[in-house]
């Protein structure tokens, strides 16, 4: 009884804080690119509720669609804050070769053709995923979905673009090929998060990533100064430790919102 009691109590309290930080707020309420943003909020929790903040007052009605969409059902994880991240990061760097590894049901790829039609630059997009339901040492994921054919339906609901998906594992020869053969401008690595998988698709992507080129670590924020509300995710260890021991050496850190850490391989001079 006491447990239940407890549950209920965390309950409405993370419903509070939900209501608290999607309310207008005039000290959130400067539209600004991403790297001003990190600039005028330092501390990683306060970042974080701008990004929320930022989907629910200041965004397209388009990106509140698109969250809501894949909010039901399963479609997707994640958090608000996260549409907002992407929103500024491609408004902000426009990228033109775009990676995704882990696709899952297609929530973000499908965001970045969203964001750039809104925005109007062009992108190749391209995935990397199983699309089945196997999962790893942290993630389940449902049986009875034919994962492929539920991406490409949701993406065509937001765009008429055509992505490249490969079928495979991400530790795959023609995965590790198709990440080799091209330069890319953003990637996105959201896999298998065992750390020695998560290791691995950092390096490969690490090596691949134009100069000037966006690499965003999911689910990384373990090890960090940031404190998730009731609502929000820290990370897994596995790539937590990828960004303490390697990534944040290595690249240039650009900022964190929650548990997606965003760096950048240092431009040409």
């Amino acid at each position: 009884m006491l447990a239940h009691l407890r549950r209920i109590a965390r309950q409405a309290l993370t419903q509070r804080q939900i209501k608290a930080y999607t309310r207008s707020a005039s000290r959130f309420g400067q539209d600004t690119s991403f790297t001003a943003a990190v600039r005028q909020f330092p501390d990683p929790d306060q970042l974080y509720r701008y990004m929320h903040h930022y989907l629910h007052n200041l965004a397209p009605q388009e990106l509140r669609d698109h969250r809501a969409y894949f909010s039901r059902e399963r479609r997707g994880f994640g958090e608000d804050a996260f549409h907002a991240m992407w929103f500024l990061l491609l408004r902000e760097f426009r990228p033109r070769n775009c990676l995704e590894i882990g696709i899952y049901r297609g929530q973000t790829i499908s965001l970045w053709a969203l964001i750039a039609r809104l925005v109007r630059f062009e992108c190749d997009l391209s995935g990397i995923s199983p699309f089945s339901p196997a999962g790893d040492e942290n993630s389940v994921y449902m049986q009875q979905v034919d994962y492929l054919a539920d991406t490409q339906a949701s993406f065509a609901r937001f765009s008429s673009l055509t992505p490249h998906f490969l079928k495979a594992f991400s530790t795959d020869t023609i995965a590790k090929d198709y990440i080799a053969s091209r330069q890319w401008d953003l990637v996105y690595i959201d896999g298998n998060h065992d750390y020695e998988v998560a290791l691995s698709d950092y390096q490969v992507c690490r090596d691949n990533l134009a100069p000037g080129g966006l690499l965003v670590l999911d689910d990384s924020s373990l090890y960090s100064g940031y404190h998730p509300p009731l609502f929000a995710f820290p990370g897994h260890p596995g790539p937590s430790r990828v960004l303490r021991d390697f990534a944040i050496k290595e690249l240039q850190f650009v900022g964190a919102v929650g548990h997606n850490n965003v760096l950048r391989k240092a431009p040409l001079k």
